[in-house]
């Protein structure tokens, strides 16, 4: 077992909350791509590392679209999270092939800032999505990759191939890869007090109470 498979299984367990707690502990204070960037469904989860791509905006369609898309597909490993900068809030850069795709080259999810399509067959195809939305509106003619494996934007966060991505039904968040484990072994720590917390919570502690003794907040 790799030390990414045992990273990414541990980021499996642990929620996006508690690892921006702790994210803002460590004075990483802007780790999450904002609310608009949701699951297509609630149970879906996603953890691995970040395979980055940009998109610009077009005018017209081109001779040869999704040239660079399909380009960038020869470099995705097993284990990435696709986190696609969208130029256009319209058009789906992202849909059912894609994902099928995506997947079969080991990809475990994809994160956009832009809207999706193709809900109901991704869906099927069980890769795990996040989105700002959907559009039944191909992006051929309105957008197209431009580059990838780069420092991009996407939502309200910058984002840096290799970098950590963890989604949930609260969003997604982004852990640089430098920070990584340390960011897992803070938040399992979290993770069995707040256990303990909400034990004593349980059995009729007054909240105060509580809080106090666990040092909270």
């Amino acid at each position: 077992m790799t030390a990414d498979t045992d990273l990414r299984a541990g980021l499996m367990r642990l929620h996006t909350a508690l690892l921006a707690d702790v994210m803002d502990q460590l004075g990483y204070r802007e780790s999450f791509f904002g609310p608009e960037i949701r699951p297509m469904q609630p149970d879906q989860k996603v953890a691995g590392r970040a395979f980055t791509m940009r998109c610009e905006a077009l005018d017209e369609p081109t001779d040869k679209p999704y040239e660079h898309l399909l380009a960038a597909y020869e470099d995705i490993a097993e284990g990435d999270v696709v986190v696609l900068r969208c130029a256009d809030d319209m058009s789906a850069m992202w849909g059912e092939l894609l994902s099928t795709a995506a997947m079969v080259k080991g990809a475990v999810g994809a994160v956009m800032d832009g809207v999706a399509r193709d809900v109901e067959q991704t869906l099927e195809v069980g890769f795990p999505v996040f989105s700002a939305g959907y559009s039944p509106l191909d992006s051929s003619g309105r957008q197209e990759v431009v580059e990838h494996g780069v420092t991009i934007s996407c939502g309200e966060v910058t984002v840096s191939p290799g970098d950590w991505i963890v989604g949930d039904v609260m969003g997604v968040v982004v852990i640089p890869s430098g920070i990584v484990e340390e960011v897992v072994d803070l938040a399992e720590a979290k993770d069995a007090g707040e256990s303990t917390v909400r034990d004593e919570l349980l059995r009729g502690d007054g909240i105060a109470e509580v809080f106090e003794r666990h040092g909270i907040p």
